[in-house]
């Protein structure tokens, strides 16, 4: 794409119409002129130029002579930008005062949603991340680990239990971790970038994403408790099974043994956790109708 049609295609995206971009981008480099000679230019309907011009006066986004012969200018690009900024930021202001008094239900939510922007699956990743409070359970591919390793590091210094299976050797701060060995046979079988997460029981996200990040191929988030405990539980048994694997065939049994003790406390139930209660609780009134 070049520079014109990416400023044109960026303009649209502030609010301009496609010829209101053009003539707004013709006056930027070509300087001022009469309304007849930017429709010469551009090979446009002398009546929509000027319609259009008028929408842009209105923007405050081209200014005009007081001369007998009216010509058009656009105005300085930096104070445009800064003026809508301010604009915007003054709008997004007073639009969060007025949400933030709306009444918003808490709604017992255990549907399933399908995430279909990359941003939208950065985001939710790490509002889980940011919202566990006992323990945290991840599996994530090399290219995946930097969208939210920050916030992994920091659930750790806060407290959360944190367990993760990499595919290289990290080194996480305060973070379990557990690397398979020749990771990169498995990542490296498609180009797809891959993660799963799994909070106290309550918050569970899968993710597969296209090469560097750029696209959604399938990704998924729920607060189904079910779900939730069930994507932890698988994600504890692989995290446990991909270091037993490495270590007993090694002939370490006393490092197998060590792993099974410091992860004794994880299963959900068999210890009763915190995994376990929030599955407990989530559904005990619809046990106490039988």
């Amino acid at each position: 794409m070049s520079s014109h049609s990416q400023i044109c295609q960026q303009l649209e995206q502030m609010g301009f119409t496609s010829l209101e971009a053009e003539i707004y981008l013709a006056l930027l480099t070509k300087g001022k002129q009469t309304g007849y000679a930017i429709a010469k230019h551009l090979h446009k309907p002398t009546a929509n130029v000027y319609k259009a011009i008028d929408s842009l006066t209105e923007k405050g986004a081209v200014e005009f002579t007081t001369d007998k012969k009216k010509n058009y200018f656009a105005c300085d690009w930096k104070q445009f930008l800064n003026r809508k900024q301010q604009q915007f930021n003054d709008t997004l202001s007073n639009l969060e005062d007025n949400l933030s008094q709306l009444d918003n239900p808490v709604e017992d939510d255990e549907q399933v949603y399908q995430i279909a922007q990359v941003d939208l699956v950065i985001e939710h990743s790490i509002k889980l991340i940011n919202n566990a409070q006992h323990l945290l359970m991840v599996e994530a591919e090399p290219d995946a680990l930097p969208l939210f390793k920050d916030a992994l590091i920091a659930a750790a210094d806060r407290g959360v239990e944190v367990w993760i299976k990499a595919y290289e050797e990290i080194t996480l701060e305060n973070v379990n971790v557990v690397v398979r060995q020749n990771g990169h046979e498995i990542y490296q079988s498609t180009n797809d970038v891959s993660f799963k997460l799994a909070a106290d029981g309550n918050a569970m996200l899968i993710a597969n994403l296209t090469a560097q990040c750029q696209g959604v191929i399938q990704a998924f988030r729920s607060n189904s408790a079910l779900m939730a405990m069930s994507i932890y539980s698988a994600l504890l048994y692989e995290i446990i099974l991909t270091e037993l694997k490495q270590t007993i065939p090694s002939g370490n049994i006393q490092a197998a043994q060590a792993l099974l003790e410091r992860s004794a406390h994880l299963h959900p139930i068999s210890t009763r956790n915190a995994v376990f209660q929030q599955y407990k609780d989530k559904y005990q009134d619809k046990r106490d109708l039988k």
